[in-house]
């Protein structure tokens, strides 16, 4: 065997990568590399994908703690959402990650659990976090406002879906319009006696939407009850406040529901009181159980919502955005 002295190889340890040794892959200079990965300056298309490929090759990260201690910007988003429990907000959640993601925004998502006080802490811990912006969907009519203004003072802070305070952005879907539509379509289809089933009026959209109701109630039929009635998000509920219409209003022969979940409830009470095929039946929100149990529903545009509420929110710094967006009744079977 020869005596020679073996030539120790130079393996690059993980997480040793630099930006150096990019611009020397990419044949391009270090200042270049480093406005394409931060996309501070613009640079052409090319020029991206080049430097974008020789990073990924080489398995080079950038330094996101550095980055953000020289721009004072984490390009993170904090979101908090009421109740994730409520079929509408995971498909918010979905959208507003999908549209995050096309900015290069990471996102961290607190569920409040319909709780102001889990709210401000969640809102705090946010801001703790040093996250660039904030959506909310506030859990509470007055008890959120406090919370919401702290946040608004540090961050932008913008809130999706529900509005409590209209002095600071928004960005949300009218929520009158579509319970218009959907009583005239029902009126057209003979329906005469409504009734509608709610949650609590703390919660800003079903409020809205049981105002909207009342409203027509009051207009087209003024001499009839107001058939309404106030509950919480679950089938136990919606089962009660059934019995309650059919005890009380049995000429009722349409029942408008504040989302799809208690719509299910509704359906569900009425099958076992032999009623289901002499009423109609309505939720809001359009969520997969909607189009599953084929329940007549409100769609909201949730993509839409979620590109006006993140580029509100990391748009130009104080602009006052406040945007209303138009939902669509879906006709289903539910209501034929």
């Amino acid at each position: 065997m020869g005596g020679g002295v073996e030539k120790p190889v130079n393996v690059r340890q993980p997480g040793r990568v630099t930006i150096r040794d990019v611009a020397a892959d990419a044949g391009l200079s270090i200042a270049t590399v480093s406005r394409a990965l931060t996309g501070t300056r613009a640079v052409s298309p090319a020029i991206v994908e080049r430097v974008r490929e020789s990073a990924d090759r080489l398995g080079y990260r950038v330094n996101s703690i550095g980055r953000s201690l020289r721009t004072q910007r984490t390009n993170t988003l904090g979101l908090v959402i009421p109740d994730i429990t409520n079929p509408f907000f995971p498909a918010l959640v979905q959208a507003i990650e999908h549209s995050a993601r096309k900015r290069g925004i990471g996102v961290l998502i607190i569920d409040a659990d319909n709780d102001p006080l889990v709210e401000h802490a969640a809102l705090r811990t946010l801001l703790d976090r040093r996250v660039d912006a904030i959506l909310i969907s506030p859990t509470h009519v007055t008890a959120s406002l406090a919370a919401l203004a702290e946040s608004a003072r540090v961050v932008p802070t913008v809130q999706i879906d529900r509005v409590i305070d209209t002095d600071l952005p928004w960005v949300r879907v009218d929520q009158a319009q579509p319970i218009d539509d959907l009583v005239t379509g029902l009126r057209l289809n003979g329906r005469k006696h409504f009734a509608f089933v709610g949650q609590a009026s703390t919660i800003a959209t079903s409020f809205e939407r049981e105002r909207a109701f009342a409203a027509l109630m009051s207009n087209g039929a003024p001499e009839q009850p107001l058939r309404l009635i106030e509950g919480v998000m679950s089938a136990a509920s919606a089962g009660q406040a059934t019995q309650q219409i059919i005890r009380e209003w049995p000429e009722t022969d349409a029942i408008v529901c504040a989302n799809d979940l208690i719509a299910v409830g509704v359906l569900q009470a009425l099958r076992s009181a032999g009623q289901r095929l002499k009423v109609a039946v309505s939720g809001f929100d359009d969520t997969l159980l909607a189009e599953a149990m084929d329940i007549t529903s409100v769609r909201q545009p949730i993509e839409e919502l979620a590109n006006r509420a993140l580029a509100a929110a990391f748009g130009q710094p104080g602009a006052m955005v406040q945007t209303e967006l138009l939902g669509e009744v879906i006709f289903r079977g539910s209501t034929a």
